[in-house]
């Protein structure tokens, strides 16, 4: 059986009658039988073995080397019936291989967003405060929520724009005085643009504040007057660019490790005229 793929951009249009497609919100690859794979729009061999090995690896997802396809792609092979057996032995020899990538060359790829630079940040604090209810507080809130916390959000409206995730709490900026002193273990994440005084008056509320990131320009005032370490928006994109030169690295040599594997498939010794053997043996 030769491996033949038609990968497109959902919504994709069918590709044959009876064929086996592996969906998710990102993509549509369906596996052709021998009778059709020579269409035009067909990828076959080692060069779909590669992209499937790509696609696993999480190198051709928005978030470079995220987990969750794997877990997309198994519960994928556990639908597939009996007569495309050769898709599920296929398909587990490329989890075999995207693990032992992901294993050598994309752990600890660093923090290559905002909400993941502030979590690895935070540490281990208890409590956390985010001031801002626009599209950077709610990316770091996506971030931190869970894991135990218990969190605030601080927002001049009268409601959160947005729903709250358990564990966490909207707060108005005009009632910061309302709000008992914290003294759990405390980081402030500043990311809207208030001014640096109110900025402070929050941070007053969490007495056993430990860290205060700043996620202002540097046009939206100066420093926060807090008694604790303070990192600012540049020491996050420091690191966040760090990481990305790191990654770069990293991914290239995973692509490397992918062309070797997917040669190594192109010079199987089971490509036989009346099927696949065990693909796994």
């Amino acid at each position: 059986m030769t491996l033949a793929i038609v990968h497109q951009a959902p919504p994709a249009e069918p590709t044959s009658s009876g064929a086996l497609s592996w969906r998710t919100c990102l993509r549509d690859v369906t596996f052709l039988a021998d009778s059709h794979w020579r269409r035009p729009d067909a990828i076959a061999e080692e060069e779909a073995y590669g992209l499937l090995l790509e696609i696993l690896c999480g190198l051709r997802s928005p978030m470079l080397g995220e987990t969750q396809v794997m877990g997309q792609f198994k519960a994928f092979l556990a639908t597939v019936p009996a007569e495309h057996g050769w898709v599920k032995r296929v398909g587990q020899r490329l989890l075999a291989d995207a693990g032992a990538i992901r294993e050598q060359h994309l752990h600890h790829l660093g923090s290559r967003s905002y909400g993941s630079a502030v979590r690895h940040r935070v540490g281990g604090c208890d409590r956390i405060g985010i001031i801002g209810t626009g599209k950077l507080a709610s990316e770091v809130l996506t971030f931190l929520a869970g894991h135990g916390r218990t969190i605030d959000v601080w927002g001049r409206r009268a409601e959160a724009p947005f729903d709250l995730p358990e564990g966490v709490t909207y707060r108005q900026l005009t009632d910061v005085a309302a709000l008992d002193l914290v003294d759990a273990p405390s980081a402030l994440v500043v990311a809207a643009p208030v001014s640096s005084m109110l900025a402070a008056g929050v941070a007053a509320r969490y007495r056993g504040l430990q860290l205060l990131i700043d996620l202002r320009g540097e046009q939206d005032g100066g420093a926060i007057d807090v008694p604790a370490p303070s990192v600012t928006l540049q020491d996050i994109f420091a690191e966040m660019q760090a990481a990305r030169r790191h990654a770069e690295a990293q991914c290239a040599e995973a692509k490397h490790e992918i062309a070797r594997r997917s040669r190594q498939f192109g010079m199987r010794d089971d490509r036989r005229p009346f099927g696949w053997d065990d693909l796994c043996a």
